[in-house]
């Protein structure tokens, strides 16, 4: 955690938390799925808005600490999917997790609407999904 992410305390400030969360899944959409956000949203005018998102803070992330996420798939519906985001410690101590739901919109219409993922994406993200 950087200096920018903490309180004056040094702890995580939660919104910035759920910044990292968006980031790690925009990574997760630029490699390995290779369906960029850039590409997404402005060659194609679609995207993956956020509708829910479900967050536990199991203790808090501090100043200094080093971050592993870790992303995999919860649920896979026809244009819509649920993440599960787990964030740990260097050291293997959950620090949160987080739960977003994004759908896959077409923009061009008015309003937006959801649409199927593509089946190339589909088949990708599918690889992610946790078999619990």
């Amino acid at each position: 955690m950087r200096f920018a992410d903490c309180d004056p305390a040094g702890i995580a400030f939660y919104p910035r938390l759920m910044e990292h969360v968006n980031g790690v899944v925009e990574d997760w959409f630029e490699w390995p799925l290779d369906y960029p956000f850039n590409d997404l949203h402005f060659a194609k005018n679609k995207g993956l808005p956020t509708v829910a998102i479900n967050v536990n803070f199991v203790r808090p992330a501090e100043l200094g600490d080093v971050i592993d996420w870790r992303l995999t798939v919860k649920s896979l519906n026809r244009s819509s999917m649920t993440l599960a985001v787990l964030a740990r410690r260097s050291d293997g101590e959950e620090l949160m997790h987080a739960e977003p739901t994004l759908v896959h919109t077409d923009f061009e219409r008015d309003p937006p609407k959801s649409e199927p993922f593509p089946d190339d994406s589909r088949k990708k993200i599918a690889i992610y999904q946790d078999p619990q």
